[in-house]
């Protein structure tokens, strides 16, 4: 492995893990330190990115730089991240290999196409994880959809908000303050420049906190955020279930 190689990495994680973001990054950055290879770019998919849905940003854009030549070095914390249908990942590996960009994984190291132990490891790997996968999306699914009906909240929280005690309802997590510094920044009519400099939050993050700021200003007066964001106070936070009628 050559020091002038240009590594990426590719990070997101669905609704079914409780992996973070920022550990897969760390990941990815550790094994590219050991390997002495200089982490360039990661792409970055984010949350709620379902690793059946090939049409995901970060991923398009990865693999059009790909093959354009922009980068050597592909590297993902496992395989599954590029993808849980077991076609779509296979089809991947060889684009790659095509492209002339190395696949690596922490797990493994790099995947090399051309021995066969690699190859049908990762053939395996893609199997196993697609149809243990699937089981488990319906599972998680069904429970979804029973937390949507009792008004419950079911995805990852928004900037500042957090799940409650009961992982029921959204209400004042890390960042809450800040978020609610960008509200009253706005009503003084700060740019959003100004805003970015003074806070964490990125200028998409503090658009979206913008949009929202009725929900935030109803959290800071002791409310909780339901299913679709909707304002829950105290005494609704239990809605009736199908046995009250």
């Amino acid at each position: 492995m050559t020091d002038d190689k240009t590594a990426r990495a590719y990070v997101r994680l669905s609704d079914y893990s409780n992996r973070s973001i920022e550990g897969q990054i760390e990941d990815c950055e550790a094994y590219c330190e050991r390997n002495g290879l200089e982490l360039a770019h990661v792409y970055n998919e984010g949350y709620n990115a379902s690793g059946w849905d090939d049409s995901r940003d970060e991923y398009q854009q990865m693999l059009d730089d790909a093959e354009d030549g922009g980068f050597d070095v592909l590297v993902v914390r496992d395989g599954s991240r590029l993808g849980r249908d077991h076609r779509e990942r296979i089809r991947r590996f060889f684009d790659l290999d095509d492209w002339g960009v190395e696949f690596h994984t922490v797990e493994r190291g790099e995947v090399d196409p051309e021995k066969p132990s690699d190859f049908l490891m990762e053939v395996f790997k893609a199997f196993s994880d697609d149809h243990g996968k699937r089981g488990e999306v319906e599972r998680l699914e069904a429970e979804k959809e029973r937390r949507r009906e009792l008004g419950y909240y079911s995805k990852e929280p928004p900037a500042g908000l957090a799940y409650d005690r009961e992982k029921h309802y959204l209400t004042r997590g890390e960042g809450f303050d800040e978020a609610m510094e960008v509200i009253e920044m706005r009503e003084d009519d700060a740019t959003y420049d100004e805003m970015e400099n003074a806070v964490r939050f990125s200028r998409s993050t503090i658009s979206k906190i913008l949009e929202r700021q009725e929900k935030y200003r109803a959290v800071a007066e002791g409310a909780k955020l339901g299913q679709e964001l909707e304002v829950v106070w105290p005494d609704e936070e239990e809605p009736p279930t199908a046995a009250d009628g």
